[in-house]
């Protein structure tokens, strides 16, 4: 009976050092390295792919946008077209082009200099800047100078 349970524990042996060398090549460092790489580059290429997902979604928001912008001008000019199809429409651009007024109508000609004047003149008093009335420091040079000289 002895020997059956030798035979038994050879195979025993032999049955735990086949999984230990199978373990053995997973703990080699070979293997650890290229498993960190194979990781690595399966990570790189999900954030690639994300990254052109998001690209793409950008590309179709900026689309739909557009789309929406032509639509709406789209409209303007429909409503533009019959608006210009009116009688009414090419009276009034016939009389504002040849300098022409209605009954009851005071047509005033601005030369186009003067124009030009009143809008430089509108972006100067618009575009001014604010003096500065009290600067921080000493000032007792002024106060000497207007003790002597007076107002």
């Amino acid at each position: 009976m002895e020997k059956r349970i030798n035979i038994k524990r050879k195979e025993r042996v032999q049955n735990n050092t086949s999984g230990l060398e199978l373990s053995g090549i997973f703990n080699h460092w070979l293997v650890k390295i290229a498993s960190v790489v194979i990781s690595v580059i399966i990570l790189v290429s999900v954030f690639n792919s994300i990254k052109i997902t998001i690209q793409k979604l950008d590309i179709l928001k900026q689309a739909q946008r557009e789309v929406e912008e032509l639509r709406l001008t789209n409209l303007h000019l429909t409503v533009g077209i019959k608006d210009m199809s009116t009688d009414k429409y090419l009276e009034k651009e016939a009389r504002d082009r040849l300098n022409f007024g209605d009954k009851e109508e005071i047509v005033f000609v601005i030369p186009k200099n003067a124009l030009d004047l009143a809008k430089e003149e509108v972006t100067r008093t618009v575009n001014t800047t604010e003096e500065v009335i009290y600067e921080e420091g000493n000032n007792m040079e002024d106060w000497i100078a207007f003790v002597i000289t007076g107002v």
